[in-house]
């Protein structure tokens, strides 16, 4: 029942992340369509577009990624100490290879 319960929440957080980083990346790309429309007349290839809006995403993805990753090491061991501070389990704090892949 727990396992389910934090199944559900990481794919809600999942959920959450992609919606933002989509948002994110439609209102950048709206805003600026007045701005690619002037590259692409000047010269710029459809590719360099293309490109230039994978950097942009990104830039807003590897940041976040490295952070969370960073984070989730203190908050599990809160999290382990707070839940399971009565009962004697041997738990890796730290995420293990395919957690995160």
């Amino acid at each position: 029942m727990l396992g389910l319960l934090f199944s559900i929440i990481v794919i809600l957080f999942v959920v959450i992340s992609i919606l933002l980083i989509y948002s994110l990346l439609m209102i950048s790309v709206e805003t600026k369509t007045f701005e690619n429309g002037v590259l692409r007349m000047i010269g710029m290839s459809k590719w360099n577009c293309i490109s230039m809006i994978l950097i942009q995403s990104l830039t807003f993805v590897l940041p976040s990624i490295i952070l969370g990753y960073a984070s989730s090491i203190p908050l599990l061991m809160l999290i382990f100490n707070t839940l399971f501070k009565n009962v004697d389990v041997q738990v890796s704090l730290i995420p293990s290879v395919g957690a995160t892949i």
